[in-house]
């Protein structure tokens, strides 16, 4: 049964949220499909030296002319993605979109030839972003990031923007469960998997950490399976996992903040074990809830 929270538009479940006052024109310049139920879009500023702010983890409103309400897509790419805008290469932002009945969504899950070029309209906003609102990141040793499918979509800006740092904290740990879908595990199929294994590659100093749990499929099949990394487990992630994440030096701990981003009940349930873990902090464990 959907809960009163749940059955609200976009712009009603995020009315105490910041947002930028400035509206944005884009135009859809690009759309890749990830696997039959996710394509990555990106929206390209109209003007060719213009700069597009945002916050790594920031979501936009998205207004299409077609639609009363407006919807809400969380960016996937970083600041730095942009570079310096030319004529040739638009700044933008890119997005995750979940095949859905959503109309937002079902408009950007149209044929790639009637979306193509189209204008619409954004604005960014969010409080789930990297630095973390009211922290001194000064004193940040550790960042655990837990994502549950499409949850992903806020922290793979947050992980990109943190590999860009040269001051980023020491530990950084990723802890992402994803479904499979039926046929061989490729990690190409398997939403920002690739771009994560790549960036961490580059880092190769062992202070970054993947591990990856997958659903739908067996661990006969994972053990199977080419291209994916060191750790991967079949199931869902358990607490045991994130107590691993965090790990057991009490220090380490009070020095962490942990984001987490998932389906409500895995959301709720990591939040309240993360914050009452041994030196933990509560104030450093943030979530982001669409629902």
């Amino acid at each position: 049964m959907a809960t009163v929270r749940s059955s609200l538009s976009h712009d009603e479940r995020t009315a105490q949220e910041p947002r930028e006052a400035r509206l944005e024109p884009v135009t859809v310049s690009r759309i890749d499909a990830v696997n039959s139920t996710i394509r990555l879009i990106r929206l390209s500023a109209m003007k060719p030296d213009h700069t597009l702010k945002f916050l790594p983890g920031q979501w936009l409103d998205v207004f299409i002319p077609s639609l009363p309400k407006a919807g809400g897509f969380t960016i996937t790419s970083t600041p730095s993605d942009q570079g310096k805008p030319t004529s040739q290469r638009p700044a933008y932002f890119e997005l995750a979109i979940q095949k859905s009945t959503n109309p937002p969504a079902q408009w950007l899950w149209k044929p790639e030839s009637e979306i193509l070029n189209e204008q619409i309209i954004v604005r960014t906003g969010g409080s789930f972003v990297w630095p973390p609102p009211g922290l001194d990141v000064t004193g940040i040793e550790q960042v655990v990031l837990v994502a549950g499918g499409v949850g992903i979509n806020p922290l793979i800006s947050i992980f990109a923007h943190l590999m860009s740092l040269s001051n980023r904290p020491k530990k950084v740990r990723f802890v992402y469960g994803s479904k499979v879908e039926e046929g061989p595990i490729k990690a190409s199929r398997i939403l920002f998997l690739t771009r994560l294994m790549d960036l961490i590659k580059k880092q190769g100093d062992g202070s970054v950490q993947l591990d990856l749990f997958l659903t739908g499929t067996s661990q006969k099949e994972i053990d199977a399976a080419t291209g994916l990394p060191q750790h991967v487990k079949s199931g869902r992630i358990e607490k045991d996992d994130l107590e691993a994440a965090i790990g057991g030096d009490r220090s380490v701990r009070q020095a962490t903040v942990a984001y987490v981003c998932g389906p409500p009940a895995m959301t709720d349930q990591f939040v309240g074990f993360l914050s009452t873990r041994d030196g933990m902090d509560k104030r450093k464990v943030l979530c982001e809830k669409w629902w």
